[in-house]
């Protein structure tokens, strides 16, 4: 069971995406919003089944998605991102980021779903390991909201000032569902790669309040008081004082 269950967790960084060839047998229309992964259970051919709980969002909107979670048993994150489209009951993702990077053109997943009264459920059968080994994903989410903001969309940093001891600094983030979710990776001695999610709260003109839940990096939760500015349709800056006192200013573009 230590092997199914070290396997099982495993597909967290990215049972989410994984490609599915079943057809569908009802049609939904899922909408856009914020959802919570509550929980997943992994069934195996040699009918071992493995149950878990992460924590993982995903927020689908205007055609796009991203998720975040961690892997609790070695601590990497995961992410992607991309383009979204809905035939009946089945998702297309088209991944343009993940946490190794840009994702190669072409790359597509098909996700079988199935809506419920308080979110959706998705099958994804036979995936298969290298070892010719199989099994079948089952996930439940929980919609979390499904309202819209002024900053909602898939964005991706292009610029940021200066700070002491950050290097090569890159972020996507998610604005949807009134929720957030980022990744980002950035060096000084080491390589780091950091996610958080949470809601994203507006209070008018700018001002707003991102209720950080989850993240990987340390003491994160609470609460953080953000300004945003829409330059224009496809352009986003974003204003914050970090805990050490320094203003941060990022700039996003529209993906």
């Amino acid at each position: 069971m230590k092997r199914l269950l070290f396997m099982g967790l495993g597909l967290l960084a990215w049972s989410c995406t994984a490609p599915s060839e079943s057809t569908p047998e009802e049609e939904t229309g899922l909408p856009n919003g914020a959802y919570s992964l509550e929980a997943a259970t992994w069934t195996y051919s040699e009918d071992s089944v493995v149950e878990v709980y992460p924590d993982q969002i995903k927020i689908y909107a205007a055609g796009k998605y991203m998720y975040a979670t961690m892997n609790p048993l070695d601590g990497s994150v995961s992410s992607g991102a991309g383009n979204m489209s809905q035939e009946g009951s089945v998702i297309t993702e088209t991944p343009l980021f993940s946490a190794a990077g840009a994702v190669e053109e072409g790359t597509a997943y098909s996700l079988n779903i199935t809506e419920t009264e308080g979110g959706f459920e998705q099958t994804i059968d036979q995936v298969q390991f290298p070892d010719q080994s199989t099994v079948d994903l089952h996930e439940s989410w929980k919609r979390l909201s499904d309202g819209s903001g002024a900053f909602d969309g898939l964005w991706r940093l292009t610029s940021r000032n200066e700070i002491d001891g950050v290097n090569d600094f890159q972020e996507i983030k998610m604005i949807g569902g009134g929720h957030f979710v980022w990744y980002h990776t950035w060096s000084d001695s080491t390589e780091h790669k950091d996610f958080g999610y949470g809601e994203f709260v507006e209070h008018g003109e700018g001002a707003v309040t991102e209720v950080a839940q989850v993240g990987s990096i340390e003491d994160y939760a609470g609460e953080w008081n953000i300004t945003y500015q829409l330059i224009d349709n496809d352009h986003l800056q974003q204003i914050y004082v970090s805990p050490d006192s320094v203003e941060v200013v990022q700039n996003f573009e529209r993906l």
